[in-house]
């Protein structure tokens, strides 16, 4: 007993001292170091306050009804929930692992004794020999394994930062689906736009190839020029049903993102405008980013599950104690099971060192250092490329909204140089020709502006989302103690 005893306060202290000396070596490096400003943030007046729910600063009431929808109903959303899910239940059971189990079995049964075997006729020799024997069973069990080492506190930890992980991922889903959303509605919007457009192009383009077909015939043009009409009628004739087509596209996707089939976002939708150029406040800069972007909190999350299974490696080379217990009732008859003869109860201690595995654990160890690593690197990796969209989506902002106004400006003016030329024609002093070729380039110029407009209002779509669409991390940030 001496002897046992002495083994095990052995094994305590060595446990006890040496998974902190080993995992002592193990350190995870400090997140990239990023700036506390912004160097792209725009000056703007009407900025918007980064909160979730951003996409409704566009003022649009079927907008904001399109991505209430797809948050609703959309399948990749439904997807990452149940990611989030199993993410819980395997942190329910990491957790159920440090506490004690219990069980309780019945049994009942019979057995009829052969008396033809030898031992069978042995017994029946002797008086008050029964053939047939019953037996009836009720007992309760119960175990423990000592979480002496941490092992399983390890696994616990590693399974909560997982559901972290988990849940900054469900977040990331519903930022995604709903940029997607606003920026197929600002396509949707911008191809209707351009498709009236290029329908009054062809009309233009008709009108100033009839004309001069006319002129040719009566020898005032030359026959290049109606080929030339001809070409551009040719050419803008074509770009409608493409246009159609793209329409169409960015309908069905727009059903799929809300989950449904493709064939209802036509009658959703009706007629509107392309949605207001939205700037996001920027009131601080590319470090916040480490806790306000769903991906990077799941990178971290990730390189916190991923030391706590490098702990959980190392307390596996480490003895397991256990104790465990029983009670219960045990008679040949029911009338006799809850009578004290036939009380049996039990208790037990025990422990399992492994000595020698192959170099299955230490291997298992190294595995998980690596996998460390890897998640290191890939949480780095994903912090700076967020520091980097957010410069970048900024940046864009800023400039696709100044293209939108210079485009804007063009089209104004050459829309004031239409009404001009209009009142020039009715006045005789200039051509129906000049007139069309005005019409033609106030076209061309309005569906840049259309064109840019879609691109800058994009651009702020893509600044919310990469500033983290006002979504903010909660509950413990990365843990690393082992």
């Amino acid at each position: 007993m001496r002897t046992f005893l002495a083994a095990t306060t052995a094994l305590l202290l060595l446990g006890a001292a040496t998974p902190d000396a080993l995992a002592a070596s193990h350190r995870v490096p400090p997140p990239p170091a990023l700036s506390t400003a912004f160097r792209n943030a725009p000056v703007a007046a009407d900025s918007v306050p980064l909160a979730e729910g951003w996409w409704k600063s566009f003022g649009d009431p079927v907008l904001d009804r399109l991505v209430d929808t797809a948050l609703s109903g959309n399948l990749d959303i439904a997807a990452a929930a149940a990611r989030l899910e199993q993410a819980a239940a395997g942190l329910k059971a990491a957790k159920g692992a440090l506490l004690p189990k219990a069980s309780l079995d019945g049994s009942g049964g019979f057995k009829q004794q052969s008396i033809e075997d030898v031992q069978g006729r042995a017994f029946s020799r002797f008086p008050g020999f029964k053939r047939t024997v019953e037996q009836y069973g009720l007992n309760g069990a119960a175990s423990w394994e000592l979480d002496l080492f941490g092992r399983l506190s390890a696994g616990a930890r590693a399974a909560r930062a997982e559901a972290g992980a988990a849940d900054a991922g469900l977040a990331g889903a519903r930022l995604t689906i709903a940029a997607e959303v606003v920026n197929t509605y600002i396509d949707v919007r911008a191809i209707e736009a351009r498709l009236a457009l290029a329908k009054a192009r062809v009309d233009a383009a008709r009108d100033a190839d009839a004309l001069l077909r006319q002129r040719a015939e009566r020898g005032v043009a030359a026959l290049t020029e109606t080929d030339r009409s001809g070409a551009e009628l040719a050419g803008a004739t074509s770009a409608v049903p493409a246009l159609e087509t793209a329409l169409e596209v960015e309908r069905n996707r727009l059903d799929v993102l809300l989950g449904r089939a493709p064939g209802q976002a036509a009658a959703e939708t009706g007629s509107g405008a392309i949605p207001a150029v939205r700037a996001p406040a920027v009131p601080d800069g590319p470090a916040s980013l480490l806790a306000r972007r769903p991906d990077v909190v799941a990178a971290e999350r990730l390189v916190a599950a991923s030391d706590a299974r490098v702990a959980e490696a190392i307390r596996a080379r480490y003895p397991r104690f256990t104790i465990s217990g029983f009670a219960g009732f045990v008679a040949n008859g029911m009338s006799n099971l809850f009578t004290g003869g036939a009380v049996q109860t039990g208790a037990s201690g025990g422990f399992s060192v492994p000595v020698f595995t192959g170099g299955r654990l230490r291997a298992q160890q190294k595995a998980a250092e690596a996998r460390l690593k890897e998640a290191v690197a890939q949480w780095q990796q994903t912090a700076l490329q967020a520091a980097a969209e957010g410069e970048n989506a900024l940046l864009a902002l800023t400039k696709r909204s100044e293209q939108a106004d210079a485009a804007a400006t063009v089209a104004a003016r050459l829309g004031d140089s239409r009404r001009r030329i209009e009142t020039a024609f009715r006045a005789g002093a200039v051509s129906r020709v000049e007139a069309l070729n005005v019409e033609r380039q106030r076209l061309d110029a309005e569906d840049s502006a259309i064109a840019a407009r879609a691109e800058a209002a994009r651009a702020g779509v893509a600044a919310f989302r990469a500033l983290g669409g006002g979504w903010q991390a909660g509950g413990e940030r990365l843990a690393l103690s082992r």
